[in-house]
């Protein structure tokens, strides 16, 4: 996750500080893709923590 935000934060600077708009047309593609990298890590993350929680709720319970 913080490769992704480094690559990221990379990306958004070379948008705005990009030096041809070859160049900041690809900082765009790259920031869209990291995107949604971040957005499938997430979800995964999410779904780890609700599957935690419910083994947590099912010991507690014994």
């Amino acid at each position: 996750m913080r490769l992704l935000d480094r690559k990221l934060a990379d990306a958004l600077h070379r948008i705005r500080h990009g030096s041809s708009s070859e160049s900041i047309e690809q900082a765009r593609q790259d920031e869209k893709q990291l995107l949604s990298e971040l957005d499938r890590l997430m979800t995964r993350m999410r779904a780890i923590e609700g599957q935690l929680l419910q083994i947590q709720k099912g010991a507690t319970r014994h």
